[in-house]
């Protein structure tokens, strides 16, 4: 299976998400193989598992920014035309 990279940028009530939109970084984003992700207000079905977040192995966390690593395979999908993804895990792994 493939190694697969995923970017998810998140609102948060004090700081209002504006989407990565400039044409490098999509190039560089896709040219890498990662995925992008945009959630910018949780409407419609719009959601995150943030206590699955929470249990995976931290690499690296700064202010607005922290970078996650989990020990088992996901599978990621992704429709860029309908903008529609989803990421499923094992909510069990620990």
């Amino acid at each position: 299976m493939a190694k697969f990279k995923v970017i998810v940028e998140v609102s948060m009530p004090d700081f209002h998400l504006d989407a990565s939109l400039g044409s490098h970084f999509f190039h560089n984003v896709t040219s890498m193989n990662v995925g992008y992700f945009s959630i910018p207000d949780f409407k419609g079905n719009d959601f995150v598992k943030f206590e699955v977040l929470e249990r995976q192995e931290l690499v690296w966390e700064g202010k607005y920014v922290k970078h996650i690593r989990f020990k088992e395979e996901m599978e990621i999908l992704m429709d860029g035309r309908k903008r529609t993804a989803v990421i499923r895990i094992n909510e069990n792994v620990d």
